[in-house]
Order: C-alpha cells, then sequence, then structure tokens
C-alpha cells in the first residue's frame, strides 16, 4: 500500500470568485483531490486511508496559502484534519460549513471557527417556499460572514424571490455569493439580484498538481 501511496499526488484546484462590482479577482474556492499516475482522478470521499487524506489536504492547504495571500481562500469543512490547524497554514481562510447540519453542530463549528478568528461562509443555501423570514431565522444568517446562494435556487425560483433572499442575508451583514456560475445569464441574474460576489467556472480556474507530503 506504502508504494501505491508514493505514486499519488495531490490536485489542487482553484474556482475564482470574483467581486461583481469591481470585476476583480476576490478569492479562490479550493477543491482537493488526488491523482494516479495515470492521470485517473481519485475521488476525495473514495480514499479509505484517513492518513492519506490528511496528507493530501495538508498539501493542498500549504500550496494555496503560498500561492494566494491577499485573496480569501474559501475551503469546505475540513474532511481530515482539525479546524484548529488552520491558523497554521494562514489568516485568509473561510470556512464553508453545509446548509443541512443541525442547529447544535452548527453553531458548535461557528464558535471554534470565531475562536481561531477566522471566516464562515453558509454553503448552498436557499429559501423555502414557506416564507424568507422562517427559513433564514432556523439558520441564523447573522453568524455568517459570507452565504452561498444555491444555484437550483436561483435558477429555479422567481428573480423577485431571489432578490429578496439576497436582501435578507445581506440585512444581517453578510456577504452574499453566487454558485456555479457558467453562463453570462447567471451573472446578470447575480447582479441583477444584488449578490456581491460570482463564483463559478464562467470566472475561470486554476488546476496545480504538487506533492503530497
Amino acid at each position: 500500500m506504502e508504494e501505491r501511496v508514493k505514486k499519488l499526488k495531490a490536485e489542487m484546484v482553484l474556482e475564482h470568485i470574483v467581486d461583481l462590482k469591481m470585476q476583480q479577482l476576490f478569492g479562490y474556492k479550493v477543491l482537493s483531490r488526488i491523482v494516479m499516475d495515470s492521470e485517473k482522478e481519485l475521488r476525495f470521499q473514495d480514499i479509505k486511508d484517513e492518513s492519506l487524506k490528511k496528507r493530501a489536504e495538508s498539501s493542498v492547504l500549504k500550496g494555496v496559502a503560498k500561492l494566494s495571500r491577499d485573496k480569501k481562500i474559501f475551503i469546505n469543512m475540513p474532511v481530515s484534519i482539525h479546524i484548529e490547524s488552520l491558523p497554521l497554514y494562514g489568516r485568509n481562510f473561510v470556512v464553508c460549513i453545509p446548509a443541512d447540519l443541525s442547529s447544535d453542530t452548527l453553531a458548535k463549528i461557528l464558535l471554534s471557527i470565531k475562536n481561531l478568528k477566522l471566516k464562515s461562509a453558509l454553503d448552498d443555501f436557499y429559501i423555502a417556499k414557506y416564507g424568507v423570514e422562517e427559513e433564514a431565522e432556523e439558520v441564523k444568517l447573522g453568524a455568517f460572514d459570507f452565504v452561498f446562494i444555491k444555484e437550483e435556487f436561483y435558477m429555479n425560483s422567481s428573480k423577485s424571490d431571489v432578490a429578496k433572499a439576497v436582501s435578507y442575508a445581506k440585512s444581517f451583514g453578510a456577504k452574499v455569493i453566487f454558485k456555479k456560475i457558467d453562463t453570462y445569464k447567471k451573472v446578470q441574474l447575480a447582479i441583477d439580484c444584488g449578490a456581491d460576489y460570482g463564483h463559478g467556472y464562467f470566472f475561470g480556474y486554476e488546476t496545480y498538481n504538487i506533492p503530497l507530503e
């Protein structure tokens, strides 16, 4: 197994997040992957070896911290390493937290992030049809620095409902990011609805292969 592990490398994908008003690069959303010598991608969730996952994530975090000292680095809630380890790599990390976690779990994670003086983002946020206030109050939007609006919501809801959701999130002080923008139509929708930032392949991405440490 160890011989096979030596033949693997970490792949770091940096998806651009752009300031829609200034039309400038604001930060990156980072994906960690493992690639075999054959260039076949190994899905992160399929890796059983936890030490291998930790090595890959640590290598990616060190790599991206060196590349983007002046940009925000948005990462999904760490799979293998502890959140407490993040300040070792840098202070510009934003931890993206799934919207479907329980309130208790959410509160504990947010407290840890705040104590570490890092930023937080609510990932894949959407508003159910039964009302903005009820849904938003449930996840306590004021606790987050950023809110990612789910693609399925902004593409399948009326423009007025999307704009209302964006306005409500921003009323708590959170910056709003539209996810998975890959067409000009989505860019214009994000701007029209008052989003602060856009994320997705429309704005570009970068891929780096780095050795596992």
